[in-house]
C-alpha cells in the first residue's frame, strides 16, 4: 500500500512526513493573495468573452508565479495536480467589506456587486458548480489555469504530469477537459496523465465507460458517503453523534468505513472498471478508508494508493513511508 498527502497550501509541504508522494489542490493558488482574489473574483462576475481578454493574461502570469513555488518544494516526488474543486461560491465575497474592495477593483457601485454575488451563489453548493462543472462553466479561466500550470512545471524542468478531474458525473464532462489539457501539454512537450475522479454515485455507475477515458481512478470516498447518506461532513456533527449516542448508528460513516453502503457501491465500480482497463491504477481518498476496516477492503480490492491529509493520517497513527 503506498500514501499519498494531498497538500493545497505551499506551507503544508514544511509539515509533510516521508511519504509516497504528493496530491496539490488548486485552490490556494487561485486565491492566495488580495490582488488574486480580486481578479478571480472579477472573472467569475464578470466572465471573459475571449482569450485576449487582458485579465486572462494577468491571471495566468501570476498564476504561473504562485504554482512555480508550489511545485518548487516536491518536484522530485511522485505528483499530481488536482484540478479546483470547490463550489464557484468558496471563491465569491463573503463579506460588505469584500464586495467594497471588489467594487473598487471592478470600477462598479457596490450594489451592482453585491447583486451579482447573490446571483452567483448557488442554493446548495456542495451539489452544484463544482469541480469540473465549475471548469466547463469557466471554460476560460479553466483554459488559462492549465496554461499557467504547465508553464510553471515546464521551467521546472519536468516532463511528465497527472492531472485529476474531480466530481465527474459524465463521460463527456471528460473528454471536454481532457482535450483541452493534452492540447496544450501536448504544444509544452509535456507527457500528461488524466485521473477521474469517482465522487457521485453516478460516476461508480458508469466507472467502466469513465475507466475507458483514464489513466488513473481515484474513489473520493467522502464524498460518496455525503451523496449515499445524504448527510453533509460539515454540518451533521450534532446529529452523528445523537444517532451514535442511542445507537441508530453504530459507527460514523465520515470516520469508520462502511462496507454495506460504500464497499457495496465500489465493487460495483471496481467489477466495472476490470472489466475494461484490468490494470488500472486505483486510489483512495478519505478519512474512512484509513481505517484498519477501511485499509483492507481496499488492499483485498486491489486499491493500491490511499490519499488523504497529513493530520488523517497523524490521526489513523498510519506510519511514514520510510518506516512502512
Amino acid at each position: 500500500m503506498r500514501y499519498y498527502t494531498e497538500i493545497d497550501a505551499v506551507e503544508e509541504l514544511e509539515s509533510v512526513d516521508m511519504t509516497d508522494g504528493i496530491m496539490l489542490t488548486g485552490e490556494d493558488c487561485l486565491m492566495r493573495t488580495e490582488d488574486q482574489r480580486l481578479l478571480v473574483q472579477s472573472l467569475l462576475l464578470d466572465p471573459p468573452q475571449a482569450e485576449n481578454d487582458e485579465r486572462l493574461r494577468l491571471l495566468q502570469h501570476r498564476q504561473t508565479i504562485l504554482w512555480l513555488e508550489k511545485i518548487e518544494g516536491c518536484a522530485s516526488m511522485q505528483l499530481c495536480i488536482r484540478l479546483p474543486d470547490r463550489p464557484v461560491d468558496a471563491f465569491l465575497p463573503d463579506t460588505q467589506a469584500e464586495a467594497e474592495r471588489l467594487s473598487g477593483y471592478m470600477s462598479r457601485p457596490v450594489d451592482c456587486v453585491t447583486s451579482q454575488v447573490r446571483a452567483a451563489r448557488n442554493l446548495n453548493p456542495d451539489l452544484s458548480c463544482r469541480g469540473c462543472r465549475m471548469m466547463i462553466s469557466n471554460e476560460l479561466l479553466f483554459r488559462a489555469l492549465v496554461r499557467a500550470i504547465l508553464a510553471a512545471v515546464k521551467e521546472r524542468g519536468i516532463r511528465k504530469l497527472s492531472f485529476l478531474l474531480p466530481f465527474v458525473s459524465e463521460c463527456r464532462e471528460v473528454s471536454y477537459l481532457k482535450g483541452i489539457i493534452t492540447g496544450y501539454a501536448s504544444a509544452d512537450g509535456i507527457e500528461t496523465t488524466i485521473g477521474i475522479e469517482i465522487a457521485t454515485p453516478r460516476a461508480a455507475c458508469i466507472a467502466g465507460e469513465l475507466a475507458a477515458q483514464a489513466d488513473a481512478m481515484v474513489f473520493n470516498v467522502e464524498e460518496l458517503v455525503q451523496l449515499l447518506y445524504g448527510m453533509s461532513r460539515f454540518d451533521t456533527r450534532k446529529v452523528i453523534s445523537c444517532y451514535l449516542h442511542e445507537n441508530v448508528f453504530r459507527h460514523n460513516p465520515f470516520v469508520e468505513f462502511d462496507e454495506i453502503g460504500i464497499g457495496t457501491l465500489l465493487m460495483i465500480a471496481l467489477k466495472q472498471i476490470r472489466r475494461v482497463r484490468p490494470q488500472m491504477r486505483l486510489s483512495a481518498i478519505g478519512h474512512c478508508v484509513l481505517s484498519e476496516k477501511g485499509r483492507k477492503f481496499c488492499q483485498d480490492a486491489g486499491i493500491d494508493i490511499l490519499i488523504a491529509q497529513q493530520h488523517q493520517f497523524r490521526a489513523e497513527h498510519i506510519p511514514s513511508s520510510h518506516n512502512r
